[in-house]
């Protein structure tokens, strides 16, 4: 039996530890619930028209994100008037509102307004989201600047070659933790449309 090299060793491990990395990140994608939607339309550009119910979103004001991912996480980890854990969900949302970037949470279906815990800290809010149609484009990798300004722009080209009017601004929909590797991360630009 011919024994492997140090450099076939290597490319052995190099190869486990990418397989078992690509395995994690999709069983926790997979397991990670997400807000139901429907989807109306799909155009090109795979851009999609999906209609959402209500959304309850445990908001902070955040321009730093890290900080404000750090808020929410301690929220949802029982910080809060219950001293409640509340089940973690996808996306992660970011924007910029009334000239404010912000970080939310979704919080997961089965609570109402009144059954959501209050937060510890005041710069988490618990805000409801009515329900609105979005469009929604789709994309792997990091979510950059760049690979967001591409996105949005041909989100909105498509909308244009439609007669679509978005209002409103952009938000950045990120669905995986940041361990998840980049070819199989599920990043969105949404916008509401009219």
């Amino acid at each position: 039996m011919k024994r492997m090299s140090k450099i076939q060793k290597a490319a052995v491990a190099i190869l486990a530890a990418l397989l078992l990395w690509t395995l994690y990140g999709a069983i926790v994608s997979m397991s990670v619930k997400e807000p139901p939607y429907q989807v109306i339309q799909t155009l090109e550009n795979d851009v999609e028209i999906r209609e959402y119910a209500d959304q309850i979103w445990a908001v902070t004001l955040a321009d730093d994100q890290d900080r404000g991912f750090g808020l929410l996480f301690r929220y949802i980890s029982g910080a809060n008037d219950e001293g409640r854990k509340i089940e973690m969900t996808a996306p992660v949302v970011t924007g910029v509102a009334e000239g404010r970037p912000f970080i939310a949470f979704v919080i997961p279906e089965g609570f109402d307004l009144e059954g959501t815990p209050r937060p510890q800290d005041e710069r988490v809010k618990i805000e409801v989201v009515e329900g609105r149609r979005m469009a929604a484009v789709r994309f792997s990798g990091y979510a950059t600047e760049e690979s967001q300004k591409r996105h949005l722009s041909a989100l909105n080209e498509t909308l244009k070659a439609h007669g679509m009017m978005a209002r409103g601004e952009p938000v950045l929909m990120q669905y995986n933790d940041p361990w998840t590797p980049p070819f199989i991360r599920r990043n969105e630009v949404a916008m509401e449309v009219a």
